[in-house]
């Protein structure tokens, strides 16, 4: 046997230099795969949902209830066959309402203007605030987002038919 011992082997470290360049790697490569991807995927256009939308004066909750009141609504109505999921609509990009029933082909929906609120909770003022722009957002039966973005004058206000 030999009276040699062998020496306790250290563990590799980096240097200074070695250490920048991995930080810097490690932070670059997520970036850079985002980046590509962000190039990479196809940009496609959103279908048009085929909605009309309405402004003006409905009885709420409904006609037929003893303490109707009338107040100024939206009325969305969905004039194909298809049936909706996921309805969102918004005025003024600014004030929004989700609809959470579908909406099935041909029927429609009003919902009063005061129900519309931005996401701090502030309602929808109908009486202070021009209504300037209606989005409407839906999802259609192949499983995609449908648009359609309405401006003050392609809108028909029942309120005004002149417009």
């Amino acid at each position: 046997m030999s009276d040699q011992q062998s020496a306790p082997r250290l563990p590799r470290t980096l240097t200074r230099t070695q250490l920048t360049l991995v930080l810097l790697l490690v932070t670059m490569i997520p970036f850079l795969l985002v980046v590509g991807l962000w190039f990479s995927l196809p940009e496609g256009a959103e279908p048009v949902l085929p909605a009309e939308v309405r402004v003006g004066p409905m009885a709420w909750p409904n006609e037929g209830a003893p303490d109707a009141r009338l107040v100024p609504c939206m009325i969305l109505r969905n004039p194909t066959s298809d049936q909706w999921q996921n309805i969102n609509l918004a005025i003024n990009e600014q004030f929004y309402y989700f609809h959470p029933e579908p909406l099935s082909g041909g029927e429609q929906i009003h919902i009063p203007l005061k129900f519309f609120h931005t996401k701090g909770n502030q309602f929808y003022p109908p009486e202070k605030q021009k209504l300037k722009l209606v989005t409407v957002y839906a999802q259609i039966p192949d499983g995609s987002r449908a648009v359609i973005e309405i401006d003050d004058s392609q809108l028909v206000n029942l309120a005004n038919p002149s417009k």
